[in-house]
Formats: structure tokens, C-alpha cells, sequence
């Protein structure tokens, strides 16, 4: 049997993209602390409105979530195009805002932040096909995902009032 003379296909596999530029004075800090995820946060809610800005879109998020001041945090932005008010369109706030008055909730519940147990929480949506649990929420801390019934959502934001 003979041999193929044909030498292997060089590899397609990309380099991993630098994370620091050789004109990088800055040393990494040892560990994240409040004020300086803070202080990143702004820098980069800043340079994502600015490219946004060039590109005739619009902005909105930048919450820190997924904290782990000894190695990273996460964060989200939401880029679009802007509606007439500046925001961006959302079939999730859209959807709120025709079925919220269904179970008891105004269309300016959306986004609200509520306490219960001890934790926080934020109304992301609203699923009419969830009868006993329609109301999605997320935790604030982490950004994970919840259902909770539409009266106690309710209760929880009246008790806000009060």
C-alpha cells in the first residue's frame, strides 16, 4: 500500500482573541469588588450606547447579574431599533400590556420590582396559557427566571403602595 505524498490540511482552528493588548500598562486586579463591576458596567453601557449611536440604534439594559467578586460577573444590554418614545419595541411588554387588566395587573405593573421571602424580583412577561401561574419573573441578584401566580404578584406590588 502506498503512501499519499499529500501533506494534512493546515488547521482551521482560530486563535483564542486576546483578552489584554501588548500596550496594556494596567496589571488585572486580584478580585472583582462592588465599585469596580460598577465602574466597568458604566465604561461598557457607555462604549455599547456610543456604537449603537453610529448605527441609528438604541440601548437599553447594562444590569449586572451573575456577581463572583473572586472572577466575573455578567452583564446584558439590549440593542434595537428605537421606537418613536426612544424605547425598544418589546412583544413581551406589547403582550403585558393587552393581558395584564386579565388578571388583575395594569400595564405599568411591567418591569416592576417586588420583594417576597427576601429576595427581589423583577415582572419580565405575562403567558395567558399559564392560567395558574401566568406571571414570569426574574430574581434580580442573578437574572434567573420564575412563574408566580397573578394574585400574589398583585399582592406583593399593592403591598408596595402601602
Amino acid at each position: 500500500m502506498k503512501k499519499s505524498k499529500r501533506k494534512g490540511l493546515p488547521s482551521t482552528a482560530k486563535p483564542p482573541v486576546a483578552t489584554t493588548t501588548a500596550s496594556s500598562k494596567i496589571p488585572p486586579p486580584r478580585n472583582l469588588t462592588p465599585e469596580l463591576c460598577e465602574r466597568l458596567r458604566r465604561d461598557l453601557l457607555k462604549a455599547c450606547l456610543d456604537v449603537a449611536e453610529t448605527h441609528g440604534l438604541t440601548v437599553e439594559g447594562g444590569e449586572l447579574n451573575d456577581i463572583d467578586l473572586r472572577h466575573s460577573f455578567g452583564i446584558n444590554f439590549r440593542v434595537g431599533i428605537p421606537m418613536e418614545n426612544g424605547a425598544i419595541y418589546s412583544l413581551e411588554k406589547a403582550m403585558f400590556d393587552v393581558f395584564a387588566p386579565q388578571f388583575g395587573m395594569k400595564p405599568s405593573d411591567y418591569g416592576q420590582i417586588f420583594t417576597t421571602r427576601g429576595e427581589t424580583f423583577r415582572i419580565t412577561s405575562i403567558n395567558p396559557n399559564r392560567p395558574k401561574y401566568p406571571i414570569s419573573v426574574e430574581r434580580v441578584a442573578d437574572g434567573r427566571g420564575f412563574k408566580f401566580p397573578a394574585d400574589n404578584v398583585v399582592m406583593y406590588l399593592r403591598n408596595l403602595g402601602s
